[in-house]
């Protein structure tokens, strides 16, 4: 045996020797064939697959998913109300007069129109005073006194309560007027209250 034979023979014999003393006998051998993937792999090859699957369901990038509407989908109901619509006059109580009748709120609805008296006339407001003494501020437009019943006419010969509205404010009279916008049969009757009446000085 020569000197390159004996040298081999003797590293083969010392490499035994230390898997022996280390107890390496049983030692799993890994070739690059059946070396175990890292971990690592296995995530990033799952993610991959996420991606490639939810990519047909997301919209593409830069684009706004395109979405239809009817006719349908803009008419007011329980479910789909309008946000621009104002609900404050649900929430209001309103004034009715207690013989004025509709919803209309009529000032110094106890007394007629003749028993009250043009104290002042103010821009556009005036003031009224009944028989107790107590003043009324009436604006332009608004119903004063008690109602009157006005003959309709006709064969049943029925009548209709009609109020007394503020028409024209002037400078020394006011000018009231008596219609019903239901019954236009009914001809408007119109009543000047001067503020100073006849024989009263100025």
């Amino acid at each position: 045996m020569n000197g390159t034979a004996s040298k081999w023979v003797l590293t083969t014999w010392s490499c035994a020797l230390m898997i022996s003393a280390f107890g390496c006998d049983e030692a799993e051998v890994y070739t690059s064939a059946t070396m175990p993937k890292p971990a690592t792999s296995a995530v990033a090859s799952a993610s991959a697959s996420a991606k490639v699957a939810n990519a047909d369901k997301a919209p593409a990038a830069g684009k706004t998913p395109v979405v239809s509407f009817t006719e349908a989908d803009f008419v007011e109901s329980s479910e789909s109300r309008d946000p621009f619509r104002d609900y404050r006059s649900l929430f209001v109580a309103k004034d009715v007069g207690k013989r004025g009748g509709g919803q209309k709120k009529v000032k110094a609805v106890q007394f007629a129109l003749d028993e009250l008296k043009l104290q002042a006339i103010i821009s556009h407001r005036i003031m009224l005073t009944d028989p107790t003494g107590h003043g009324w501020i009436v604006y332009n437009g608004d119903w004063v006194g008690k109602p009157e019943l006005v003959s309709v006419g006709g064969t049943d010969g029925a009548e209709v309560a009609i109020n007394w509205r503020v028409d024209r404010i002037r400078a020394s009279d006011v000018v009231f007027i008596r219609e019903d916008a239901s019954h236009p049969e009914i001809p408007p009757t119109t009543r000047v209250v001067p503020l100073y009446p006849a024989g009263e000085g100025s």
